[in-house]
C-alpha cells in the first residue's frame, strides 16, 4: 500500500483537510494510500525525499498569516520531490477546553503559531492575560489539553474537540472569515499537465546586485507570463541574502516558461523547478 504523511496527529487541520482532497481525486478513491501522521512539516517532507513514504501532505500558505515559512525552506532544501497537486481548504478556528468554562478562567492556550497568528485580534481583546503555549500542530495542543484538568485551552479545528472529548467554548474566533490554507501534495514524480489551467512553482536566487530581481521579473513580463506569487525567505548561507519562491501561469514545459528558463541559464541565475500542477479549483465556502 502507497503512504501519505501529513502533519498530525489525528484531529488536525492538516488530516481533516487531506480527507477532503483525497475524496476530490478520482486516482486515490481507487487505490486509496496509508495515512502517516508526523510530528513536524520538515519530518514529512524530508520521509518523501528519502523515499520513506510516497507522499506528503502539507501547509504552503494561509490567508490571514501568509508563507509557512518551514515548508518553503524544507521544499528548497530537498533534491528528489515535486509539488503535484494543491488543495485549498477553509479554516475555522475554535477554543476548546475540557469542561465548560468562562473565558475569564482561562489561564493558558495552547497551539500552532499558525493558529496564533490567525486568532491574534481575539486572543488580545478576550484573553490578554492568558498564557499562550506553541505546540507542534492544532491537534498536538487538543491532545495536551484533553488529559490535563486544569484551565487550560487550545485552539484547533471542531473535529480535534470530537476526536478528543473537548468542549467547543467559541467557534470561529479567527480574525478573519474567510480564513483558508493552501495545503499541497508533494511526490517523486512531476504531475502531468493537465486538461484545465496549470501554474508552475520555481526557486530563484537572485544576486545581491542592483536591479537584479528586477531583471528576473521582467523575464516573465516580456512573455506576457503572469506572476501570482513571489514570496521571499532568507538564504540561511548569510545575512542579506534571499531566495525567491514564484509561483507563474502555465506549465513548466510550455515554450513562454522553457524561454525563461533558458534565458536564467544564460545569466547563470540559479532556479529550482518545485513542481507543476493543476490549479485549485475555488471553493464556494471560501469564496
Amino acid at each position: 500500500m502507497k503512504k501519505m504523511g501529513y502533519l498530525g496527529p489525528k484531529g488536525s487541520f492538516s488530516e481533516e483537510a487531506i480527507h477532503l482532497f483525497l475524496a476530490t481525486q478520482p486516482i486515490f478513491k481507487e487505490d486509496p494510500p496509508e495515512l502517516i501522521p508526523f510530528s513536524t512539516i520538515p519530518r514529512i517532507l524530508l520521509a518523501c525525499n528519502d523515499m520513506e513514504i510516497d507522499w506528503a501532505f502539507v501547509p504552503l500558505e494561509n490567508s490571514t498569516e501568509g508563507q509557512v515559512g518551514v515548508t518553503m525552506d524544507t521544499l528548497g532544501q530537498t533534491e528528489h520531490i515535486y509539488i503535484t497537486h494543491e488543495f485549498v481548504h477553509p479554516i475555522d478556528q475554535c477554543l476548546l477546553a475540557h469542561e465548560p468554562m468562562s473565558l475569564d478562567q482561562i489561564e493558558r492556550v495552547y497551539s500552532h503559531e499558525q493558529a496564533f497568528g490567525q486568532c491574534r485580534d481575539f486572543l488580545e481583546k478576550h484573553l490578554p492575560n492568558a498564557q499562550q503555549i506553541t505546540c507542534l500542530s492544532t491537534a498536538d495542543a487538543a491532545q495536551k489539553i484533553s488529559s490535563i484538568r486544569e484551565n487550560w485551552t487550545a485552539i484547533g479545528p471542531r473535529r480535534a474537540a470530537h476526536l478528543y472529548n473537548l468542549h467547543i467554548l467559541k467557534e470561529r474566533i479567527q480574525d478573519i472569515n474567510l480564513n483558508a490554507t493552501r495545503f499541497v501534495l508533494v511526490g517523486h514524480k512531476l504531475a502531468e499537465m493537465s486538461d484545465g489551467e496549470d501554474k508552475t512553482s520555481l526557486l530563484v536566487i537572485a544576486e545581491n546586485t542592483p536591479g537584479s530581481l528586477y531583471r528576473i521579473l521582467g523575464e516573465f513580463s516580456k512573455r506576457h507570463i503572469n506572476l501570482s506569487r513571489i514570496e521571499s525567505r532568507p538564504s540561511k548561507r548569510k545575512l542579506g541574502e534571499y531566495v525567491f519562491f514564484v509561483d507563474v501561469d502555465g506549465y513548466v514545459f510550455a515554450p513562454p516558461i522553457q524561454d525563461v528558463l533558458w534565458a536564467f541559464k544564460k545569466e547563470n541565475t540559479f532556479v529550482k523547478l518545485l513542481g507543476s500542477y493543476p490549479k485549485a479549483l475555488p471553493d464556494e465556502r471560501i469564496f
